[in-house]
């Protein structure tokens, strides 16, 4: 009997104590609701390493970003993450992937037929009042400017530039509206951008028609949708910082988006506006130690564009640039490239 009460009390003692444990200690949520129940993650900015001085191209885009070479530079990686995931997402691809213009693949068979004459290419430009008035302003500007008075009409401009030269203002004039079309703080970056990515797409094209034996006509569209996907990544920064009110922006967390999204939303827009599969393959290799072709004519385009930009803006002196531009290149190829990347209005000319 003494036994039997006393493993009774200890029953009952058991069962309080498991009902008391129960109502005080939290049970561990199951495995399909960690993510919501762990903690938020804070976005508490990571300081990166100084650009280097050799490193032209982030150099420009902080220039382009108003920010000092040697500022302290954050990054915001779960910022980047939203970003990317942004970019991926199918149901929002056409806020990121511009729709093809129109006339584009008119324009492309036109300004490839040797025997189309420079009146039916001057029609179809002027079909598109937007398309012809954006095309003459960038005729006249100093990257393709070649007498003192201004050309006033679309005919006078294609006998004037060439074909070669027609088909790159063409693609520029239709890529340009998309890439103008930032406000707010992201409108200085968005004229740096479309200013470098005419220069990236020229020199681009001049490097693979002339050195690689490449079509030029491509790598200039190629670095046209360079520039473009670097708008896109921009658009998507805002959009991601516009959500959460406590995120700053952080010039180093917008560099690190750009560098890390631009050549694979390139990528994605000249699938969705199905161009040659040599411009993706182009613009997949862009990032490559080694690349070739095509590819290896965007990469000089971009180190051409940045030195450009830099001694424009005063960063970098006309010796600095051609030194750059001498380490990646033949050193007549560098001086022939940079006087044409570099080159003045007739006005301005002393």
């Amino acid at each position: 009997m003494v036994i039997f009460s006393a493993i009774l009390a200890a029953v009952i003692v058991g069962g309080i104590a498991w009902f008391w444990l129960r109502s005080h200690v939290q049970a561990p949520a199951p495995a399909s609701r960690l993510r919501e129940v762990a903690p938020v993650e804070t976005d508490v900015p990571v300081a990166i390493a100084p650009v280097a001085a050799g490193d032209l191209q982030r150099r420009f885009l902080l220039h382009a970003l108003a920010v000092a070479d040697d500022a302290p530079l954050r990054v915001q990686r779960a910022v980047v993450d939203d970003v990317v995931a942004t970019l991926t997402r199918a149901d929002l691809s056409s806020r990121y992937t511009p729709r093809r213009p129109n006339l584009l693949p008119q324009l492309i068979q036109s300004v490839n037929d040797s025997a189309a004459s420079s009146r039916s290419i001057a029609r179809i430009i002027g079909s598109d009042p937007v398309l012809a008035a954006t095309l003459l302003r960038i005729a006249n500007s100093p990257l393709y400017r070649l007498q003192r008075q201004d050309v006033q009409r679309i005919e006078r401009a294609v006998t004037l530039i060439g074909n070669d030269g027609i088909r790159q203002i063409i693609s520029a004039a239709l890529v340009q509206p998309v890439m103008q079309a930032a406000s707010g703080e992201d409108a200085l970056f968005a004229r740096q951008l479309w200013d470098y990515t005419l220069v990236l797409s020229l020199a681009a094209a001049d490097h693979a028609r002339s050195m690689e034996q490449e079509d030029g006509f491509a790598a200039q569209l190629a670095g046209l949708l360079l520039g473009l996907s670097g708008a896109m990544v921009m658009q998507a920064c805002a959009d991601v910082l516009a959500r959460s009110p406590l995120r700053a922006r952080e010039p180093g967390t917008l560099l690190e988006a750009l560098e890390r999204c631009t050549a694979p939303t390139a990528v994605r827009i000249a699938e969705h506006w199905k161009l040659a599969p040599s411009i993706m393959q182009a613009l997949r290799d862009v990032d490559a130690q080694a690349p070739a072709g095509l590819a290896h004519s965007l990469q000089v385009g971009r180190l051409a564009a940045s030195a450009a930009m830099l001694h424009a803006g005063g960063k970098m002196q006309e010796e600095q640039a051609l030194a750059a531009l001498s380490s990646q290149l033949p050193p007549h190829v560098a001086v022939w490239l940079w006087k044409r990347v570099n080159r003045q209005a007739p006005d301005d000319h002393r």
